[in-house]
């Protein structure tokens, strides 16, 4: 019941998404953790 209240409320007034994250960075990170499995195994 209390998912479906927030769902409801939330769809009452949505906002839209704004992207913050810098997207080079995240390829970055990625790479980094690719990184890290591959020298793993």
């Amino acid at each position: 019941e209390a998912i479906n209240r927030y769902v409801a409320e939330t769809n009452a007034r949505p906002k839209p998404f704004t992207w913050t994250a810098n997207p080079d960075e995240i390829i970055a990170a990625v790479r980094r953790g690719h990184q890290v499995l591959d020298s793993v195994h």
